[in-house]
């Protein structure tokens, strides 16, 4: 299901200090939550698809920042020495939000605390909290707030979504919109318009994400050849070094030594309160 499908961000855990994660799932929804020291003024985040809600816990100067997704590599910029904490939700939840157009947001962040109370409210408390577990239970309260964990009727947005992340990005819009039973033009005209990409730049995605997870995730990551990579989701290597090349700006060689170094552990606990 789309909403149990968090994307990763491995420059968080590699380019940053204490990094630590936690996916919790909920009755109608999944949300990773997660904090890190900023040991560097900067790192590269790539392509998921998501939205990103990230906190400086700076007692002086707190503040909380919306990020929506990037289509392509692109630097952001931190406080060196502070700590952030943040939450990502899936593309499903990420193009419901409240209080703003996520389709907007793509390539961009936009300040939390300027867009309503309740945000620079939470900013501040979260700044103060003692804890990674004291922060996600104030976020909870807050998600609360703003029915986050309320069930949502499905469309055939979501319909769609869940058919490419069931197929991992592999399926043709010509076959999704036989899936759907809808045209390709209504399909790429609505998906655009609520995700802020279109189906195709999605897909993309998807095969990419798949990636980064087969090789964080599985047992024999010391031991990773092209050909396993190309053997998950893509045609020939060719086409692996066109997309690895786009969200990366790295050959495929380099990303598997980029990631290989990365130690990301993803807790996943069930939370029945909501």
């Amino acid at each position: 299901m789309s909403h149990r499908s968090i994307p990763i961000q491995y420059c968080f855990s590699s380019d940053f200090e204490d990094y630590k994660e936690c996916i919790v799932n909920y009755k109608n929804i999944s949300v990773l939550y997660y904090q890190f020291r900023a040991s560097s003024d900067h790192t590269v985040v790539v392509a998921d698809g998501c939205a990103d809600i990230q906190f400086c816990c700076d007692k002086d100067n707190a503040s909380s920042t919306i990020w929506g997704s990037v289509l392509a590599p692109q630097y952001i910029n931190f406080n060196a020495g502070k700590t952030y904490y943040g939450i990502r939700l899936s593309t499903s939840v990420s193009r419901r939000l409240s209080f703003f157009r996520y389709s907007e947001l793509i390539n961009k962040g936009v300040s939390l605390s300027g867009l309503n109370y309740f945000g620079k409210e939470l900013s501040e408390k979260i700044t103060l909290a003692d804890s990674f577990k004291e922060r996600i239970l104030l976020t909870q309260k807050w998600l609360t707030v703003f029915g986050f964990f309320e069930p949502k009727k499905m469309d055939f947005i979501d319909y769609s979504i869940n058919k490419i992340l069931e197929d991992r990005g592999n399926l043709k819009i010509s076959e999704l919109a036989e899936y759907i039973g809808s045209s390709e033009r209504l399909i790429r005209d609505k998906f655009t318009s609520a995700v802020g990409m279109s189906p195709k730049q999605y897909s993309r995605i998807v095969r990419f994400q798949n990636l980064i997870e087969l090789i964080l995730f599985n047992e024999r990551q010391n031991s990773f050849s092209l050909n396993d990579l190309i053997l998950s989701s893509y045609y020939d290597e060719s086409h692996l070094s066109k997309e690895v090349k786009f969200f990366t700006d790295m050959t495929p060689k380099q990303f598997i030594k980029e990631t290989s170094n990365v130690v990301l552990k993803r807790n996943t606990i069930v939370n029945t309160l909501y």
